[in-house]
């Protein structure tokens, strides 16, 4: 009896590429145009170029739209009747009132880190902290803004709120167009470096007064730095 030849299954697995959802589409969408503000392409105030968004980034206009609602409401962008939409302006008086809320917001997350006494929302803190550090101060713009963002998210998702959670999208809309602002008027990694450490160190230290002074100092010396800034080059116009 003749054996059988040996065959060998050459068979190739195959990656076959799904298309990208919608939901993933819209996505890229808000990150580009969040990335174009970091950046400074489009500033405060500047209308938004639906037909532009659609042909660069080579998504449908109904795909581009949704994506620039959801940005409506969570305050990226503002709407106006007849005239589309613009990204939000930077308002002096707003600037304070919501660097003041953000200071009560920001009390609340520390002290429900620290009345944790297991320690888990502390190392959670601490992990956001080493991302931040690890950004540097010599990354560029996007990069640095970008690990702002996360450590602040950290800190709220460390105290494990349901609420402030809820709310974050809103004040990522905010702090996204003021520290783009802040980037490119002041140019100081290294003040922002140390104020961030100044506060975890607060924090660590547990002592609320010091919070409290580094909240201060972090939130609302800077809002108001900034808003002096924001008022002298309106003055020069």
């Amino acid at each position: 009896m003749e054996s059988m030849p040996e065959t060998t299954d050459s068979t190739e697995t195959t990656v076959v590429r799904q298309p990208a959802s919608n939901t993933e589409r819209r996505q890229r969408v808000i990150d580009e145009i969040k990335r174009r503000i970091v950046l400074g392409e489009i500033r405060p105030g500047q209308r938004i170029i639906e037909a532009e968004l659609t042909s660069s980034l080579e998504v449908s206009r109904p795909t581009v739209r949704e994506a620039l609602n959801q940005m409506a409401r969570d305050g990226f962008l503002i709407q106006e009747a007849y005239r589309g939409l613009r990204v939000a302006d930077i308002e002096v008086d707003s600037l304070l009132e919501i660097a003041h809320v953000r200071v009560a917001l920001d009390t609340e997350a520390i002290n429900e880190i620290l009345a944790d006494g297991t320690g888990r929302r502390m190392a959670a803190l601490e992990r956001s902290w080493m991302e931040f550090e690890s950004a540097g101060e010599d990354s560029d713009p996007l990069a640095l803004h970008e690990a702002h963002i996360r450590f602040h998210r950290g800190v709220w998702e460390a105290a494990d709120n349901y609420l402030l959670m809820r709310i974050w999208p809103v004040v990522e809309a905010q702090m996204t167009i003021v520290l783009a602002y802040d980037q490119f008027t002041r140019r100081d990694a290294q003040r922002a470096h140390a104020v961030h450490a100044a506060l975890m160190d607060a924090i660590r230290s547990g002592d609320s007064a010091r919070i409290r002074t580094a909240l201060q100092v972090h939130t609302i010396d800077s809002a108001q730095e900034l808003a002096l800034l924001i008022t002298g080059s309106l003055d020069k116009r």
